[in-house]
């Protein structure tokens, strides 16, 4: 478990998620530890546009995909990819 306090996150997005945020990186700050669900909802907080959307978002922590119940640790890059379809 990681020390309580701040912690500063990475966020890396894409397709309808960057559109909806209007850029494709941001960063923010909040309480660690943190789950990834913890930073989807502080992004949804931030965004409230977005929460639907967010939904959708399969989460990475530092290129490896992780389910949202994982801790993250503050400096970690956290990308949150939009499905994409096609063929």
């Amino acid at each position: 478990m990681s020390p309580s306090g701040k912690g500063t996150f990475a966020i890396r997005v894409n397709g309808k998620l960057a559109e909806e945020l209007g850029a494709s990186r941001i960063s923010i700050e909040m309480d660690v530890p943190a789950t990834i669900q913890d930073i989807i909802d502080e992004v949804g907080s931030r965004f409230p546009h977005s929460s639907e959307t967010l939904l959708e978002a399969i989460p990475f922590v530092s290129g490896s995909h992780r389910g949202t119940t994982a801790e993250v640790q503050s400096g970690q890059e956290i990308t949150l990819l939009m499905p994409a379809a096609g063929g």
